[in-house]
């Protein structure tokens, strides 16, 4: 019964906590929460296998006969290195990259406007508040994806009044309710701008006039304060590997192709692909996530 199943569930906890390191790969992460009350405090114990590649060999891959993947992001930074050891896949598995119909340098470009701070300085949310308007003044339908929902509420907040009904962020209602009222907007002729995170970067389908342009505040990095995360973090570095170069840059590839590829949804779809973030141009590890993006005509200031 529901006894047997915790107790269970109680014996696997326990064991992967005694667990030592693993031959191969990762050791499953581990860690606890505590919880405060008004009488006292609860911990939690938890624990989770760090990559699925193990698992996914013995369930699927071992016992398949052939399997097919496709996907428009299996590659970080053009390679399926990431792929392979995270998914498990044989080493006899085989790989290709097949050209677009898409004709990419002809219907859109990837621009790089000069800035004078970087994400991380103090005034990189006042430098948006004055650079945004200019860069979408031009087009009909503009999406634009920031990092932090702070932030894009920040600017929001500084730019609401000057843009009466122009402005819809991602919070102000359904998900459904915020493309519907963009795409009546379009349809209506008048400007839209959506301000969205993560999940309007790789879940939403805007074809044709519904985008024409898309401006990425701030590269997509994570920041490791996942447990699981953070146990793959430490492996790598115990490893004498660097997390950033080996997780945390080609992690931030596949989220730049998800949301560079809002853009295009249709062969006949044209627009351009903005980012603010001097990073990818400043940076030794900009460059392969710039080569990384579908080849648009690049438009970089210095």
């Amino acid at each position: 019964g529901s006894f047997h199943s915790r107790a269970e569930e109680q014996l696997r906890l326990w064991a992967a906590w005694c667990e030592g390191a693993a031959e191969k790969g990762p050791p499953p992460a581990r860690w606890a929460v505590r919880q405060r009350w008004e009488h006292g405090e609860d911990i939690t114990l938890y624990s989770s296998p760090v990559l699925a590649d193990s698992l996914l060999y013995s369930r699927l891959w071992s016992r398949a006969y052939g399997a097919v993947l496709t996907s428009a992001t299996l590659t970080a930074l053009g390679r399926f290195d990431r792929l392979q050891s995270r998914a498990g896949l044989p080493s006899s598995s085989r790989f290709v990259v097949v050209p677009s119909s898409f004709r990419y340098g002809e219907m859109a470009t990837v621009e790089v406007p000069a800035m004078d701070v970087m994400p991380a300085d103090d005034g990189f949310t006042e430098a948006l508040i004055k650079k945004l308007p200019a860069l979408w003044a031009s087009e009909k339908a503009v999406l634009v994806l920031f990092t932090a929902r702070r932030q894009m509420h920040s600017v929001r907040d500084a730019l609401a009044g000057d843009y009466p009904d122009l402005i819809t962020t991602q919070d102000d209602m359904s998900k459904g309710e915020v493309l519907r009222k963009h795409c009546q907007r379009v349809d209506e002729g008048h400007p839209s701008v959506l301000f969205g995170v993560a999940s309007f970067a790789e879940g939403i389908d805007l074809p044709g006039r519904y985008l024409d342009h898309v401006i990425i505040t701030r590269l997509p990095f994570s920041v490791p304060d996942d447990p699981i995360e953070a146990s793959l973090a430490e492996w790598v570095t115990g490893r004498g590997g660097n997390p950033f170069m080996e997780i945390t840059v080609p992690d931030a590839s596949i989220r730049l192709v998800q949301a560079v590829g809002r853009l295009l949804r249709t062969e006949s779809d044209t627009g351009r692909v903005t980012i603010l973030d001097r990073r990818i141009v400043a940076r030794r590890y900009g460059q392969l996530l710039l080569d990384a993006l579908p080849p648009f005509r690049r438009i970089i200031e210095r």
